[in-house]
């Protein structure tokens, strides 16, 4: 598998498919779109911000 490499310089190394009901969808095809990201750009940033808050509830609840 080839990485590929962000313009900021950061390395992807997987490519991950899922689903999403078809309403759902457009809507976040719609609002990428309207905001000029591409819907790749988006998931990336909705799962760091996931992971990154599971982060910081983790350490509160162990402190």
């Amino acid at each position: 598998m080839t990485n590929r490499r962000l313009a900021n310089g950061t390395d992807l190394a997987m490519k991950v498919s899922f689903r999403l009901d078809q309403d759902r969808l457009e809507e976040l095809a719609n609002y990428a779109h309207r905001e000029g990201f591409t819907v790749s750009v988006i998931v990336r940033h909705l799962v760091s911000r996931f992971l990154e808050d599971r982060r910081r509830f983790e350490r509160v609840n162990h402190a």
